[in-house]
């Protein structure tokens, strides 16, 4: 399940910003949309960090944060899969 929501996540990043150039989102969007907490969010963003399928991810104020996607990430969009 946790795969499933990390490639969500990955596919709403992809559609909204370009491959190594920051984009802004807002936790409180993508929580509703993802039907997830804004704890779960950030615990997902830090795994996709930290498995380097993003970049960078700098929280924001309150609501926002920034990400940076990279080609791993895109790739794993595309493939539907982490492999």
């Amino acid at each position: 399940m946790s795969d499933l929501k990390k490639l969500e996540i990955l596919r709403v990043i992809s559609r909204d910003s370009a491959p190594g150039k920051p984009a802004r989102f807002s936790f409180n969007s993508l929580t509703k949309t993802m039907n997830l907490s804004k704890d779960e969010l950030d615990t997902l963003l830090i795994e996709l960090a930290r498995n380097r399928f993003i970049m960078q991810y700098v929280k924001k104020g309150v609501d926002g944060f920034t990400v940076v996607i990279n080609q791993k990430g895109l790739d794993a969009v595309q493939d539907e899969s982490f492999i």
